[in-house]
């Protein structure tokens, strides 16, 4: 039955390349939700490959949600081969048993703990490989029960955003070793540094003195505290500070209503999805960058602010206090409370010093040797892979000269 099957499925894809034990370089199948489109966890995928690249390590990618036409939003790099299926949830499992089937491969990486239980499904027809789950803040915070939990006791190794990540695991599986986790944050996007200089926005009537939200927008997302930043910004007496907002979802006009009622609606504008270089303007030009979100699993957009030269308040909850220090790269506030965000962005407001010390400490987190930069996140996997890093990085490792208003911002 087994060797019916797998000849069945090798039938169905293209040839993945000779056996391991040919090659000099390691091989990994990954097995990623999506990889092409915006998001944190999209994000991240591609800095996880392109970090496998710069290690040498040949990638063959089984991206579920992507189509044929994203391919345009990022080019993957020379290791890097990517199959992409549309959502055909049939298509990408019998692929995914089918190399898995096949073998020749050192490492497995599930991008998604929704793919792991079909990954350890495949493996007991064949396994021959290191199998790394990358865990990602809310979406394994809570239901590891079943099959989930009895897939999580057969991966090697969990390469968890933040330590909140890791312990909300061990509290639902607490028969995992200690030494299966890996605290394993992420870092700032290469694709930052390729911008060109900064370019003005496209709704030249934005205010000159604006806080920053980028964020989805959708029901079940309002964790993200859009809401509390309205209800503050009612608060602040100074009506020349306004508020933008970047993203969509299906709840903005809940949001909308949300400004009426709190008298703000002049003081508020809604962007809408902004593409990467009018992002970048966005950020360097704002007062501070304000997401005071309950459930972020890591953050991604602290480290975008901060590489632009934007003041970052955040909510004091889980995986965001692995990003933002409090009163070293940014402020932390209780999630929900009103008045301490207000506080918060008054302080950030009144006080140059402040600002301009945060916005010079969090820049260095994701500039050169950096904690959340690519060059540290590069030797951060070869640490987890137990292969050599690479001595002298690419170009482009100090960050580029932003234009003259972040600095003026953080001023």
């Amino acid at each position: 039955m087994i060797q019916q099957l797998t000849k069945v499925l090798s039938t169905q894809l293209p040839e993945a390349g000779a056996a391991v034990t040919s090659r000099r370089q390691l091989r990994a199948l990954g097995l990623m939700s999506e990889t092409y489109a915006d998001g944190g966890i999209q994000r991240f995928n591609r800095t996880f490959l392109a970090a496998c690249d710069r290690l040498g390590i040949e990638c063959d990618v089984l991206s579920l949600g992507d189509c044929e036409a994203a391919r345009s939003r990022w080019t993957a790099p020379s290791l890097i081969r990517a199959m992409l299926f549309d959502h055909n949830k049939p298509r990408f499992a019998l692929a995914t048993t089918g190399r898995i089937v096949r073998g020749g491969y050192d490492l497995i990486v599930v991008g998604h703990i929704n793919l792991l239980v079909l990954a350890i499904a495949a493996t007991k027809l064949r396994r021959d490989a290191r199998i790394i789950l990358i865990a990602h803040g809310i979406e394994v915070w809570t239901g590891l029960t079943g099959l989930r939990r009895r897939a999580l006791r057969a991966v090697d190794s969990i390469l968890c955003v933040s330590r909140y990540t890791q312990q909300a695991i061990q509290k639902q599986v607490p028969e995992l070793p200690d030494d299966r986790f890996i605290v394993f944050p992420n870092a700032l996007s290469e694709s930052w540094r390729e911008l060109p200089a900064v370019s003005h926005f496209r709704q030249t009537q934005l205010p000159e003195r604006f806080l920053l939200s980028v964020s989805r927008l959708d029901r079940g997302d309002r964790y993200k505290g859009i809401v509390t930043v309205l209800e503050a910004l009612a608060m602040i007496e100074d009506e020349s500070v306004h508020y933008v907002v970047a993203g969509r979802g299906n709840d903005l006009e809940f949001i909308k209503r949300v400004a009426e009622r709190c008298n703000v609606s002049k003081r508020v504008h809604f962007c809408g999805s902004v593409p990467d270089e009018e992002l970048a303007s966005l950020y360097s030009r704002c007062l501070a960058f304000v997401l005071p979100s309950g459930k972020e699993g890591f953050g991604i957009v602290f480290l975008e602010a901060m590489f632009f030269g934007a003041c970052v308040i955040a909510a004091r909850e889980k995986g965001a206090v692995d990003v933002v220090r409090h009163e070293e790269t940014g402020l932390l506030v209780p999630y929900g409370d009103v008045p301490a965000l207000k506080q918060a962005i008054d302080r950030v407001i009144a006080d140059t010093a402040l600002r301009r010390r945060m916005c010079a400490a969090g820049r260095a987190t994701v500039v050169g040797d950096g904690a959340f930069t690519f060059r540290s996140y590069v030797r951060r996997l070869a640490g987890v892979l137990n292969v050599s890093a690479p001595e002298v990085m690419a170009a482009k490792e100090s960050a580029p000269d932003v234009n003259a208003s972040a600095d003026e911002t953080c001023a």
